[in-house]
């Protein structure tokens, strides 16, 4: 059997006490093509990425230092990031204590902070699968996997939403993540960029991490392509939500105002509801009152099709995150109007710092 390698992708390379960083600026919608990651060295598979805000410096600086001691002793120089056998590891910690299931997985990389969008392959009683595994950080999270006889094609993406501070810049590290042959996963040094922090809402930027493999037996070659991206955006600061459930004669039937992160999983609407509008009340970094609106119409629903509206919300390290609330139709016969998830979540916060009064009246 045959076996070639091909990667592309992340892979680190730098200098004594300076890190690889990307300047992104005010992002304007790029797209940051990694170079050279993929496949390690050893053959282990690309599965994810491991999202960080501090730099992980992993390399095995002593060791090389001493390795390369009498180039130093005669005055020679030596560049760091050569060798790839001084590049270190940062060792994953599977969790499977709440399910078999990839998707009730706990993943942490020791003591060092970050978010993940890992695809792990794995094998239960079905076969071989390929997880989905995302934490609460990332959002938008999209698994592709596609096998035919000659090609086995993975792809996972999700998006960073990034609050600006207005202050001080953002660096933001996308370290690659590897599986071993005997399921382990750890993630490498990886290259990141950094945002203005006065960025506006809206501006973006994506990394992308590729690895391809290809295996050839019996003259019939089966190629391994695997694909991560990481797409980064700016929001403000969500610090209220508004949901209005509205008549199509623009009739507010029945206005709930949450904080962001008390938004519950499912909303009950009113019958007579043709559409729904929420609003999300957001502090900017100079403490104004920012807004964005979004409209669901429910008379354009199938029978039976489940709606969702899409909710925002802060989490921790400087994050948003998106959730996705189901929607759930009242009966016509039923007349209390307050369900138990709107119970309690109507009150305003005067810590907010910003005007959180309902914009709208009865009659839009």
């Amino acid at each position: 059997m045959e076996k070639k390698k091909k990667s592309t992708g992340l892979k680190t390379k730098f200098w004594i006490g300076l890190a690889a960083v990307f300047m992104a600026g005010t992002f304007g919608g790029c797209t940051l093509a990694i170079p050279e990651a993929g496949l390690d060295e050893g053959g282990d598979r690309l599965i994810g990425a491991f999202i960080t805000s501090e730099y992980l410096d992993l390399y095995d600086m002593e060791g090389y230092l001493n390795d390369h001691a009498s180039k130093l002793s005669e005055g020679e120089t030596i560049t760091v990031g050569k060798d790839s056998k001084y590049e270190g590891k940062l060792l994953a910690t599977v969790d499977k204590s709440q399910g078999d299931s990839s998707s009730e997985w706990k993943i942490t990389f020791g003591e060092i902070q970050g978010q993940y969008i890992l695809m792990p392959v794995y094998t239960d009683e079905y076969g071989t699968n390929v997880g989905n595994l995302c934490s609460p950080g990332i959002s938008s999270p999209f698994l592709h996997y596609n096998v035919t006889d000659d090609e086995e094609e993975k792809e996972i993406s999700g998006t960073v939403y990034t609050v600006p501070d207005g202050k001080q810049d953002q660096t933001w590290y996308v370290n690659p993540v590897y599986q071993t042959e005997n399921d382990e996963s750890y993630a490498m040094t990886g290259k990141g960029y950094a945002a203005n922090g006065a960025s506006s809402e809206g501006d973006n930027m994506s990394a992308t991490l590729t690895a391809e493999s290809s295996v050839t037996e019996n003259g019939k070659t089966q190629t391994e392509k695997c694909k991560v991206t990481v797409q980064f955006a700016t929001m403000y600061k969500p610090v209220r939500t508004i949901i209005y459930q509205v008549t199509s004669s623009n009739q507010v039937l029945k206005q709930t105002a949450y904080k962001p992160s008390t938004v519950p999983d499912t909303l009950k609407v009113e019958p007579e509801a043709a559409y729904i509008l929420t609003e999300i009340r957001k502090e900017t970094p100079s403490g104004k009152l920012a807004i964005s609106r979004y409209i669901l119409n429910l008379e354009s629903a199938e029978e039976e099709e489940i709606q969702y509206l899409e909710i925002w919300y802060p989490v921790e390290n400087g994050l948003v995150s998106k959730k996705e609330v189901e929607i759930v139709k009242e009966n016509p016969d039923h007349t209390d109007r307050n369900t138990d998830a709107d119970k309690g979540k109507s009150e305003d916060s005067a810590s907010d710092g910003v005007d959180m009064e309902p914009s709208y009246n009865k009659n839009l």
